[in-house]
């Protein structure tokens, strides 16, 4: 039966390498196929164990730290990838929290939590496993978050690789022919290599009018094309109010206003971009909790979730 802690060890023994290689790998460990695996390795990364450039095919460990949850719960999560297994840590006063292994059906890292009373307790522990005591890494991660940003500008879809659109209501992707005629600005999804998924963002600035001796013309907007990867595109593309973000308050005494904690909910017709989503997996070191049409990351306090609404320009229900 694979092992996501024995998994996790040996990644930070690894410590970086090929994706493609890691990929190959974690197939044979757990015995999936190459789509399954892709997505766990993304949740893997949402949980901050690792930090995979998809497009680079490279990928490289995060130290191990132990961080104090937001809310001044006097509860600390073990971040980053751990070369141990959850009996080291448990055995030096850790609590163990195991997650649900979601649709990927392969098994996720256990999280491990450490609650205390005073902070020399925390320094004791971090000392007996070797990992160094940040601040709370899910505000700082909230405050470093930037506001969406397009990618480099490139050459548009070829004709031979499949475009698809993405449509603004459904939140679906649906073919289109970019064959002689101009094409719609929005996301566009289409094939590289003849075999992997690839997103480009089309943009068309405002009009310009060029005023000549007795009139005055409309010059066409010129398009341009920028590289961007599926969430960051579709959150581009998409109104304020298209498939908003919820956040609901959890009746948790002594916690009000900006610091109160709640559950945030995203479409999975949005989801969060990874920045977003490791900032909301920090608040309490688990995964989301994904259904067929929603994921919820709990404990998020209120100004976090507000702070990933607008970096994301997207509108946050409240409730």
């Amino acid at each position: 039966m694979f092992d996501p802690d024995l998994f996790i060890s040996w990644m930070a023994e690894q410590g970086a390498g090929s994706l493609s290689a890691l990929i190959r790998d974690a197939s044979w460990a757990s015995g999936r196929d190459r789509k399954p695996v892709t997505q766990w390795l993304g949740r893997i990364e949402a949980l901050g164990a690792a930090t995979i450039d998809w497009r680079g095919d490279q990928w490289n460990t995060n130290p191990c730290e132990v961080t104090d949850l937001p809310g001044n719960t006097q509860t600390a999560v073990l971040t980053g990838t751990r070369p141990a297994g959850p009996d080291f840590y448990l055995a030096r006063g850790a609590v163990a929290m195991p997650q649900p292994s979601g649709e990927s059906d392969i098994p996720l890292p256990t999280t491990l939590w450490l609650q205390y009373r005073k902070l020399s307790r925390l320094h004791e522990f971090a000392a007996a496993v070797g990992a160094a005591v940040v601040p709370c890494a899910a505000e700082s991660a909230a405050r470093n978050l930037g506001n969406l940003a397009l990618g480099p500008a490139i050459a548009p879809p070829s004709r031979d690789s499949s475009p698809e659109l993405l449509d603004p209501v459904t939140g679906r992707f649906r073919s289109v022919d970019l064959v002689g005629r101009r094409p719609v600005p929005g996301l566009y999804k289409y094939t590289k290599f003849g075999r992997m998924d690839g997103y480009s963002l089309l943009r068309e600035p405002p009009r310009q009018t060029a005023l000549g001796h007795r009139q005055t013309a409309v010059l066409p907007p010129e398009q341009t094309w920028h590289s961007v990867d599926r969430r960051a595109g579709i959150h581009h593309a998409l109104r304020p109010s298209a498939f908003p973000l919820r956040w609901k308050a959890d009746p948790v005494p002594g916690h009000a206003g900006q610091r109160a904690l709640g559950r945030l909910t995203a479409d999975r017709r949005a989801s969060l971009p990874m920045a977003q989503e490791r900032t909301a997996v920090l608040c309490t070191g688990l995964a989301s909790l994904r259904t067929a049409d929603t994921e919820h990351y709990d404990g998020v306090p209120f100004f976090i979730a507000d702070r990933i609404a607008r970096t994301l320009h997207r509108r946050l229900e409240t409730a």
